[in-house]
């Protein structure tokens, strides 16, 4: 199984997905391939710390 990460792009830059689409400004969630490891390396995004859940969102 692949590890899940949540990327964003850089500032001013634009990350297209492997599947060609645009990822988001906000940042998304993405699986830890090989692709985006590379982005990561190029300093093309960055690591997101995802929002800890609170209580409302767990119910």
């Amino acid at each position: 199984m692949t590890d899940t990460v949540t990327l964003k792009p850089a500032p001013d830059v634009r990350v297209r997905k492997e599947d060609g689409a645009l990822l988001a400004a906000a940042g998304e969630p993405v699986p830890l391939n090989a692709y985006w490891r590379r982005r990561l390396a190029d300093e093309d995004v960055v690591a997101v710390s995802p929002k800890p859940k609170t209580r409302s969102d767990a119910q």
